[in-house]
């Protein structure tokens, strides 16, 4: 049976890897370890270290984690070291993933990067890095492929996993009904992080600017999806601020999909919403070093998916400076435009994106990476 180490560092990274994780296992016999957290343990990998440890959204915060990550590091290492697995599967979490494939290679280990750094953005001579010491890349934007291939680096493009996956659970009628919804009220979707520290950030900036709507609007519902990894004590800290939210877990593709408006930290979700048609603005807020950092090494005009994607502002943007005021202005002009004003923007996004079977496709690619190196692999009866 062969074995498979995959590392990842935060929790959109971990839902892509436990869903290739499904079908992987669905085709092959295989042993799985790595970096993870709750949702791959329950796919029946083996966790090396728990991912929260070492997760990071700044530069600033590299200080203050230092020592996990060295720990996180320092196991791995000799986890490779003692199982020397078939192959390694690296998703996203670029500064520390770089450096495990490093590694890696020394030890003669396969590599693929499934969801690769973001070179188009910034520090692009990290792709040198990948060429020497990544097997294949597995890109899930329409652009990078290209990128890849133009420094003779063996690249796949499998479409964006999101497009064939994000989608509401429940009906519209049921939705409110579950979560007290009168029908005909303004929804607002406030999405402030997946990481404390990201709330802490922008929850007083976003309760403040609903405070603001909430003047302008009769009857308005703010839904507050919480990520599964977010203890409910980060949000209590805000306490009474948050009498007016709906707080929703699990429901977070129900709450983009059945409201008039998100506004939402800049991350994956960005790109969930314009999947589900829904007008959104999009806020960040990062250390003051961080983002002088950030200013002189940032290649790109805008930093939400969407927007990249689309190549302009369709969803706009506050980072850094995010003043409640003028988030809850546009926020009100964006409400009255309703979502046919985007619904041509958002056509054009997912046409380049296309449609594909994401992690059927990845799977195979790592299933190819194996007989390759290995001969044939035993199928799943």
């Amino acid at each position: 049976m062969h074995h498979i180490v995959i590392v990842t560092g935060e929790l959109s990274g971990e839902i892509h890897a436990t869903e290739l994780v499904r079908a992987i296992k669905r085709s092959i016999p295989v042993e799985i370890s790595g970096i993870g957290s709750q949702r791959l343990r329950d796919e029946g990998m083996a966790i090396i270290c728990d991912y929260r440890n070492i997760s990071l959204t700044g530069l600033s915060e590299i200080f203050s984690k230092l020592h996990h990550i060295k720990d996180a590091y320092g196991r791995l290492k000799r986890h490779l070291e003692q199982t020397r697995p078939s192959l390694l599967i690296l998703v996203d979490f670029p500064g520390f993933n770089l450096k495990v494939a490093g590694f890696a290679k020394k030890l003669g280990i396969p590599t693929i990067y499934f969801i690769p750094p973001q070179i188009w953005a910034w520090r692009k001579k990290r792709i040198l890095r990948i060429k020497e010491c990544v097997d294949k890349v597995i890109c899930v934007l329409p652009f990078e492929k290209r990128l890849y291939e133009e420094y003779g680096i063996d690249a796949a493009y499998v479409g964006h996993p999101f497009v064939s996956t994000i989608k509401p659970a429940s009906t519209r009628e049921d939705f409110f009904r579950k979560t007290g919804i009168e029908q005909g009220s303004t929804v607002i979707t406030i999405m402030p992080g997946s990481r404390e520290n990201e709330i802490l950030r922008h929850m007083p900036v976003l309760l403040e600017s609903v405070k603001t709507i909430k003047g302008q609007v009769k009857r308005l519902a703010v839904l507050l999806p919480l990520a599964d990894n977010i203890d409910g004590s980060v949000i209590e800290r805000f306490g009474k601020a948050l009498q007016d939210c709906i707080v929703v877990r699990g429901q977070s593709y129900d709450a983009l999909a059945y409201c008039d408006l998100a506004i939402i930290s800049s991350g994956s979700a960005t790109l969930e919403a314009a999947i589900l048609g829904t007008p959104a603005i999009v806020i960040y807020r990062i250390s003051r070093f961080s983002y002088l950092i950030a200013r002189m090494l940032v290649k790109i005009k805008h930093v939400s998916l969407p927007n990249i994607i689309a190549g302009k502002e369709v969803f706009p943007e506050f980072i850094q400076h995010i003043p409640p005021e003028k988030i809850a202005e546009k926020a009100l002009y964006m409400i009255n435009n309703g979502k046919e004003s985007i619904k041509k923007d958002i056509d054009e996004i997912l046409a380049r994106l296309g449609r594909y079977d994401s992690y059927e496709l990845a799977k195979d690619i790592v299933i190819e990476s194996l007989e390759k190196r290995y001969g044939t692999v035993l199928k799943t009866a």
